[in-house]
């Protein structure tokens, strides 16, 4: 009977260490990384690595996020906290786009002194808090942020930024920032890699005029369109 009672106890702990429940609806716990100097985070990064859970589909390219220091924080409403604070200006494309066109857009964090490298947001899409956490950083050559969001319907949005400094990072250096994810709950199986070759310049802009192919090609294009006008005879 002894012997019956000791199996059974450890197939009992044996499933609790294999199969860890995961519950899609709530974030993650998650300890930010400590002794954050918020300073040497600011500027220009690329996002070499990307994750959401939501766009598991999706591949972009020229990926770049610029950070700086605010002291405020727009509310919901429109009107302006007075509050430490980080914003987070990106640009990217979509990879499958022929015409590499830049797409921009930006969010802007509280930030907590006590606790600078965690970051929270608040917006109506989700229930109460959009919360951003810099896992590990090195300042000067990569940093590891974690994005999550519990939904008022539905299941968690949770998302992951490999950033450089450069354009790529040593594969020993990407072997070590993508072992940490698997413990947020992050599927390293849909982890992709931005490429950043053939990035123009040219800045980001909205551009909503329609999208041609021409009768005998299959290179879609914007219409080249100008106006004359006159006055008077």
């Amino acid at each position: 009977m002894n012997r019956f009672v000791f199996n059974i106890v450890f197939v009992l702990l044996l499933s609790n260490v294999c199969c860890k429940i995961v519950n899609k609806r709530k974030c993650p716990e998650v300890r930010a990384a400590p002794h954050f100097d918020l300073p040497q985070m600011l500027g220009d990064w690329f996002v070499v690595e990307y994750y959401a859970s939501a766009e598991e589909a999706l591949s972009y390219s020229c990926m770049r996020a610029v950070f700086t220091q605010d002291d405020h924080v727009q509310q919901e409403d429109g009107s302006i906290e007075w509050t430490p604070g980080v914003t987070m200006n990106f640009t990217y494309r979509f990879a499958d786009d022929p015409l590499g066109e830049n797409l921009y857009g930006n969010i802007t964090w509280r930030i907590d002194l006590s606790e600078p490298a965690h970051w929270t947001h608040s917006e109506l899409t989700y229930a109460g808090i959009y919360n951003t956490y810099v896992l590990d950083t090195e300042y000067k050559t990569w940093a590891l942020l974690l994005h999550c969001a519990e939904q008022n319907e539905g299941t968690r949005y949770l998302t992951a930024f490999v950033l450089s400094r450069s354009t790529s990072l040593p594969k020993n250096v990407m072997a070590y920032l993508r072992d940490k994810l698997p413990r947020y709950d992050v599927d390293i199986n849909y982890v992709f890699p931005i490429p950043h070759e053939d990035c123009s310049s040219k800045p980001a802009r909205p551009d909503d005029s329609p999208i041609i192919v021409e009768v005998g090609s299959n290179i879609p294009k914007r219409p080249d369109t100008s106006y004359k006008l006159s006055f008077g005879n």
